[in-house]
Protein backbone atom coordinates (compact mmCIF):
# COMPACT_ATOMS: atom_id res chain seq x y z
CA UNK A 1 0.00 0.00 0.00
CA UNK A 2 1.15 3.50 -0.86
CA UNK A 3 0.27 7.01 1.38
CA UNK A 4 0.26 10.64 0.52
CA UNK A 5 1.37 12.98 2.61
CA UNK A 6 -0.87 16.07 3.31
CA UNK A 7 -0.10 19.37 3.86
CA UNK A 8 -1.51 18.83 7.49
CA UNK A 9 1.37 16.27 8.59
CA UNK A 10 -1.38 13.62 7.79
CA UNK A 11 -1.22 10.52 6.00
CA UNK A 12 -3.57 9.34 3.35
CA UNK A 13 -3.56 6.30 1.45
CA UNK A 14 -3.26 6.10 -2.21
CA UNK A 15 -6.31 3.98 -3.50
CA UNK A 16 -7.12 5.03 -7.29
CA UNK A 17 -5.00 5.20 -9.71
CA UNK A 18 -5.58 8.40 -11.62
CA UNK A 19 -7.86 6.99 -14.73
CA UNK A 20 -9.74 5.05 -11.41
CA UNK A 21 -10.19 8.25 -10.25
CA UNK A 22 -11.45 10.56 -12.97
CA UNK A 23 -13.75 7.29 -13.91
CA UNK A 24 -15.52 7.70 -9.93
CA UNK A 25 -15.39 10.70 -8.59
CA UNK A 26 -14.86 13.59 -11.96
CA UNK A 27 -17.91 15.30 -13.34
CA UNK A 28 -18.97 13.35 -16.47
CA UNK A 29 -17.60 14.16 -20.48
CA UNK A 30 -20.83 12.86 -22.03
CA UNK A 31 -20.70 11.68 -26.02
CA UNK A 32 -23.50 12.69 -28.34
CA UNK A 33 -25.12 9.47 -27.01
CA UNK A 34 -25.05 10.42 -23.75
CA UNK A 35 -26.51 13.14 -23.59
CA UNK A 36 -29.46 11.93 -25.44
CA UNK A 37 -29.92 9.65 -22.62
CA UNK A 38 -29.23 11.25 -19.89
CA UNK A 39 -30.09 15.17 -19.94
CA UNK A 40 -33.67 13.41 -21.08
CA UNK A 41 -36.63 14.10 -19.01
CA UNK A 42 -39.35 12.17 -17.58
CA UNK A 43 -42.46 13.61 -16.82
CA UNK A 44 -41.90 14.17 -13.41
CA UNK A 45 -38.73 15.50 -14.11
CA UNK A 46 -40.11 17.84 -16.43
CA UNK A 47 -42.79 19.30 -13.66
CA UNK A 48 -39.42 19.41 -10.78
CA UNK A 49 -38.33 21.68 -13.77
CA UNK A 50 -41.33 23.73 -13.97
CA UNK A 51 -41.06 24.79 -10.30
CA UNK A 52 -38.22 26.59 -10.37
CA UNK A 53 -38.22 30.01 -11.15
CA UNK A 54 -34.93 32.12 -13.12
CA UNK A 55 -33.98 30.47 -16.40
CA UNK A 56 -30.11 29.90 -15.17
CA UNK A 57 -31.66 27.80 -12.23
CA UNK A 58 -33.61 25.99 -14.20
CA UNK A 59 -30.72 25.43 -16.78
CA UNK A 60 -28.37 24.43 -14.37
CA UNK A 61 -31.22 21.68 -12.62
CA UNK A 62 -31.06 19.38 -15.96
CA UNK A 63 -27.13 19.91 -16.06
CA UNK A 64 -27.32 18.75 -12.70
CA UNK A 65 -29.91 16.00 -12.62
CA UNK A 66 -28.15 14.82 -16.10
CA UNK A 67 -24.66 14.31 -14.39
CA UNK A 68 -26.60 13.20 -11.30
CA UNK A 69 -27.55 9.89 -13.01
CA UNK A 70 -24.66 8.79 -14.68
CA UNK A 71 -22.87 9.13 -11.43
CA UNK A 72 -24.88 9.56 -8.36
CA UNK A 73 -22.82 12.37 -7.35
CA UNK A 74 -23.15 15.78 -7.43
CA UNK A 75 -20.56 18.82 -8.76
CA UNK A 76 -19.38 22.27 -8.61
CA UNK A 77 -19.11 24.11 -12.41
CA UNK A 78 -19.65 27.02 -14.30
CA UNK A 79 -21.39 27.25 -17.08
CA UNK A 80 -18.84 28.15 -19.40
CA UNK A 81 -16.69 24.91 -18.33
CA UNK A 82 -20.11 22.59 -19.69
CA UNK A 83 -20.78 24.50 -23.12
CA UNK A 84 -21.37 21.49 -25.10
CA UNK A 85 -23.64 19.68 -22.36
CA UNK A 86 -25.23 23.42 -22.34
CA UNK A 87 -26.04 23.98 -25.52
CA UNK A 88 -27.60 20.25 -25.70
CA UNK A 89 -29.61 21.14 -23.13
CA UNK A 90 -30.57 24.75 -24.16
CA UNK A 91 -31.74 23.04 -27.58
CA UNK A 92 -33.22 20.02 -26.27
CA UNK A 93 -35.03 22.04 -23.29
CA UNK A 94 -35.44 25.86 -23.56
CA UNK A 95 -35.96 26.57 -27.47
CA UNK A 96 -32.30 27.24 -27.87
CA UNK A 97 -32.86 29.66 -25.99
CA UNK A 98 -29.27 32.00 -25.55
CA UNK A 99 -27.11 32.62 -21.88
CA UNK A 100 -25.38 35.36 -21.61
CA UNK A 101 -24.48 34.67 -17.40
CA UNK A 102 -22.44 31.30 -17.29
CA UNK A 103 -20.70 31.54 -13.93
CA UNK A 104 -22.22 28.94 -11.32
CA UNK A 105 -25.79 29.42 -9.52
CA UNK A 106 -26.05 30.43 -6.21
CA UNK A 107 -24.81 27.73 -3.10
CA UNK A 108 -28.21 27.28 -2.17
CA UNK A 109 -29.48 26.94 -4.82
CA UNK A 110 -27.47 24.37 -5.63
CA UNK A 111 -28.49 22.91 -2.80
CA UNK A 112 -32.26 23.09 -2.95
CA UNK A 113 -31.80 21.21 -6.74
CA UNK A 114 -29.64 18.38 -5.11
CA UNK A 115 -32.05 17.69 -2.50
CA UNK A 116 -35.14 17.45 -4.82
CA UNK A 117 -32.92 15.43 -6.94
CA UNK A 118 -31.72 13.45 -4.28
CA UNK A 119 -35.45 12.84 -2.98
CA UNK A 120 -36.33 12.53 -6.96
CA UNK A 121 -34.31 9.38 -6.87
CA UNK A 122 -34.86 8.18 -3.35
CA UNK A 123 -31.31 8.92 -2.52
CA UNK A 124 -29.96 10.87 1.16
CA UNK A 125 -26.77 12.86 1.54
CA UNK A 126 -24.03 10.87 3.49
CA UNK A 127 -24.59 13.27 6.82
CA UNK A 128 -22.94 11.86 10.38
CA UNK A 129 -24.72 9.31 11.20
CA UNK A 130 -23.83 7.67 7.49
CA UNK A 131 -20.14 8.19 7.80
CA UNK A 132 -20.53 6.19 11.17
CA UNK A 133 -21.73 3.32 9.19
CA UNK A 134 -19.26 3.97 6.75
CA UNK A 135 -16.52 3.42 9.49
CA UNK A 136 -18.37 0.49 10.69
CA UNK A 137 -18.43 -1.54 7.29
CA UNK A 138 -14.66 -0.14 6.55
CA UNK A 139 -13.49 -1.69 10.38
CA UNK A 140 -15.34 -4.79 9.41
CA UNK A 141 -13.71 -5.01 5.48
CA UNK A 142 -10.24 -4.63 6.90
CA UNK A 143 -10.95 -8.08 8.39
CA UNK A 144 -11.95 -9.92 5.45
CA UNK A 145 -8.86 -8.00 3.64
CA UNK A 146 -6.50 -5.91 4.26
CA UNK A 147 -6.23 -4.56 0.44
CA UNK A 148 -7.48 -1.11 0.42
CA UNK A 149 -8.96 -1.64 -3.09
CA UNK A 150 -11.00 -4.20 -1.61
CA UNK A 151 -12.29 -1.83 1.80
CA UNK A 152 -12.96 0.72 -0.90
CA UNK A 153 -15.18 -1.53 -3.02
CA UNK A 154 -17.25 -2.79 0.11
CA UNK A 155 -17.99 0.89 0.71
CA UNK A 156 -18.42 1.93 -2.55
CA UNK A 157 -21.25 -1.43 -2.79
CA UNK A 158 -22.58 0.28 0.98
CA UNK A 159 -23.31 3.10 -0.63
CA UNK A 160 -25.12 1.86 -3.21
CA UNK A 161 -26.99 -0.55 -1.64
CA UNK A 162 -28.18 2.44 1.05
CA UNK A 163 -28.92 4.96 -1.78
CA UNK A 164 -26.23 7.35 -0.51
CA UNK A 165 -24.34 10.10 -2.15
CA UNK A 166 -21.15 9.13 -2.08
CA UNK A 167 -18.63 11.62 0.24
CA UNK A 168 -15.59 12.89 -1.17
CA UNK A 169 -12.97 10.82 -1.83
CA UNK A 170 -10.52 12.28 1.06
CA UNK A 171 -12.99 11.00 3.62
CA UNK A 172 -13.25 7.40 2.26
CA UNK A 173 -9.36 7.89 2.03
CA UNK A 174 -8.97 8.57 5.69
CA UNK A 175 -11.70 5.89 6.14
CA UNK A 176 -10.05 3.38 4.54
CA UNK A 177 -6.30 4.25 5.81
CA UNK A 178 -7.79 4.42 9.56
CA UNK A 179 -9.74 0.90 9.37
CA UNK A 180 -6.30 -0.45 8.20
CA UNK A 181 -4.24 1.09 11.27
CA UNK A 182 -7.07 -0.23 13.57
CA UNK A 183 -6.47 -3.46 12.12
CA UNK A 184 -2.58 -3.40 12.25
CA UNK A 185 -2.47 -2.13 15.94
CA UNK A 186 -4.79 -5.27 16.46
CA UNK A 187 -2.90 -7.53 14.59
CA UNK A 188 0.68 -6.40 16.46
CA UNK A 189 -0.58 -6.24 20.11
CA UNK A 190 -1.36 -10.25 19.68
CA UNK A 191 2.03 -10.52 18.27
CA UNK A 192 3.82 -8.98 21.05
CA UNK A 193 1.68 -10.92 22.93
CA UNK A 194 2.16 -14.38 21.39
CA UNK A 195 6.06 -14.24 20.07
CA UNK A 196 9.09 -15.74 21.87
CA UNK A 197 12.03 -14.01 21.43
CA UNK A 198 13.30 -17.43 20.11
CA UNK A 199 10.38 -17.18 17.17
CA UNK A 200 12.01 -13.19 16.88
CA UNK A 201 14.81 -14.31 16.36
CA UNK A 202 14.01 -17.03 13.84
CA UNK A 203 12.39 -14.82 12.10
CA UNK A 204 15.19 -11.92 12.01
CA UNK A 205 17.04 -14.16 10.58
CA UNK A 206 14.90 -14.14 7.37
CA UNK A 207 15.65 -10.79 7.05
CA UNK A 208 19.68 -11.50 7.46
CA UNK A 209 21.91 -11.50 4.84
CA UNK A 210 23.81 -14.72 4.50
CA UNK A 211 26.39 -15.42 1.80
CA UNK A 212 25.84 -12.47 -0.14
CA UNK A 213 21.94 -12.83 -0.21
CA UNK A 214 19.01 -12.48 1.83
CA UNK A 215 17.27 -15.55 3.23
CA UNK A 216 13.81 -14.26 2.65
CA UNK A 217 14.75 -13.21 -1.26
CA UNK A 218 16.09 -17.29 -1.46
CA UNK A 219 12.51 -18.38 -0.14
CA UNK A 220 10.80 -15.71 -2.64
CA UNK A 221 12.63 -17.94 -5.96
CA UNK A 222 9.63 -20.26 -7.09
CA UNK A 223 11.33 -23.81 -8.57
CA UNK A 224 12.07 -23.15 -12.69
CA UNK A 225 11.48 -26.14 -13.94
CA UNK A 226 10.06 -29.56 -13.14
CA UNK A 227 13.95 -30.76 -12.43
CA UNK A 228 15.59 -32.94 -10.01
CA UNK A 229 17.82 -30.22 -9.05
CA UNK A 230 15.07 -27.21 -8.62
CA UNK A 231 12.51 -29.54 -6.55
CA UNK A 232 15.61 -30.48 -4.22
CA UNK A 233 16.05 -26.86 -3.65
CA UNK A 234 12.38 -26.63 -3.07
CA UNK A 235 12.69 -28.85 -0.53
CA UNK A 236 15.22 -28.01 1.35
CA UNK A 237 13.38 -24.85 1.61
CA UNK A 238 10.47 -26.37 3.11
CA UNK A 239 12.66 -27.66 5.71
CA UNK A 240 14.24 -24.47 6.29
CA UNK A 241 10.95 -23.19 7.30
CA UNK A 242 8.96 -25.78 8.98
CA UNK A 243 9.66 -24.53 12.11
CA UNK A 244 8.70 -21.27 11.11
CA UNK A 245 5.48 -22.76 9.22
CA UNK A 246 4.26 -24.87 12.34
CA UNK A 247 4.36 -21.38 14.12
CA UNK A 248 2.19 -19.68 11.91
CA UNK A 249 -0.19 -22.59 11.85
CA UNK A 250 -0.51 -21.94 15.62
CA UNK A 251 -0.32 -18.22 15.98
CA UNK A 252 -2.31 -17.00 12.72
CA UNK A 253 -5.65 -18.34 14.05
CA UNK A 254 -5.54 -16.06 17.22
CA UNK A 255 -5.17 -13.21 14.92
CA UNK A 256 -8.45 -14.15 13.40
CA UNK A 257 -7.39 -13.49 9.88
CA UNK A 258 -8.80 -14.67 6.64
CA UNK A 259 -7.02 -16.32 3.96
CA UNK A 260 -7.31 -13.31 1.83
CA UNK A 261 -5.56 -11.31 4.64
CA UNK A 262 -2.97 -14.03 5.03
CA UNK A 263 -1.97 -14.16 0.90
CA UNK A 264 -2.13 -10.06 1.20
CA UNK A 265 -0.27 -10.08 3.53
CA UNK A 266 2.54 -12.48 1.97
CA UNK A 267 2.48 -10.62 -1.16
CA UNK A 268 3.73 -7.49 0.19
CA UNK A 269 6.48 -9.55 1.59
CA UNK A 270 7.10 -10.04 -1.76
CA UNK A 271 6.24 -6.71 -3.16
CA UNK A 272 8.88 -4.91 -0.29
CA UNK A 273 12.27 -4.71 -0.77
CA UNK A 274 14.31 -6.00 2.61
CA UNK A 275 15.80 -2.33 3.08
CA UNK A 276 11.73 -1.20 2.77
CA UNK A 277 10.89 -4.14 5.17
CA UNK A 278 13.54 -3.45 7.83
CA UNK A 279 12.09 -0.07 7.70
CA UNK A 280 8.25 -0.66 8.34
CA UNK A 281 6.96 -1.48 12.08
CA UNK A 282 8.84 -4.41 12.95
CA UNK A 283 5.88 -6.36 15.08
CA UNK A 284 3.87 -5.76 11.34
CA UNK A 285 6.33 -7.10 9.25
CA UNK A 286 6.52 -10.26 11.89
CA UNK A 287 2.77 -10.57 10.57
CA UNK A 288 3.80 -10.12 6.67
CA UNK A 289 6.97 -12.45 7.40
CA UNK A 290 4.65 -15.46 9.33
CA UNK A 291 1.96 -15.00 6.51
CA UNK A 292 4.84 -15.53 3.79
CA UNK A 293 6.04 -18.55 5.52
CA UNK A 294 2.39 -20.37 5.93
CA UNK A 295 1.78 -19.42 2.17
CA UNK A 296 5.17 -20.29 0.64
CA UNK A 297 5.04 -23.99 2.75
CA UNK A 298 1.84 -24.28 1.30
CA UNK A 299 2.81 -23.09 -2.30
CA UNK A 300 5.82 -26.02 -1.85
CA UNK A 301 3.80 -28.33 -1.04
CA UNK A 302 1.63 -27.71 -4.38
CA UNK A 303 4.37 -27.35 -6.16
CA UNK A 304 6.00 -30.77 -5.51
CA UNK A 305 2.41 -32.47 -6.01
CA UNK A 306 2.48 -30.75 -9.20
CA UNK A 307 6.14 -32.36 -9.86
CA UNK A 308 5.04 -35.57 -9.19
CA UNK A 309 1.77 -35.20 -11.33
CA UNK A 310 4.35 -34.58 -13.95
CA UNK A 311 6.75 -36.94 -13.70
CA UNK A 312 4.32 -39.35 -13.94
CA UNK A 313 2.38 -38.48 -17.17
CA UNK A 314 5.56 -38.30 -18.55
CA UNK A 315 6.86 -41.45 -17.51
CA UNK A 316 3.34 -43.42 -19.08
Amino acid sequence: MTVETTGTHQKRISILGEDEFKALFERPHFTYEDRCYYFSLSQPEKELLQSLHSFKSKVYFVLQLGYFKAKHLFFTFDLHEVKEDLQYVLKQHFNDRKMVDLSTVHKSTRFKQQQLIMERFDYHSCGPEERKQIEQKAYHAVTISGKPIFIFREIMNYLNEQRIVVPGYSFIQETVSQAITFEQNRLTAIMQNHLKQSDIQALRTLLEDTQGLYEITLLKREPKDFSLKEIKREIDRGKQIQSLYQLAHTLLPKLGVSNESIKYFASLVNYYSVYKLKRLDEWLVYVYLLCFVYYRYQRMNDNLINTLIYNVRLHR
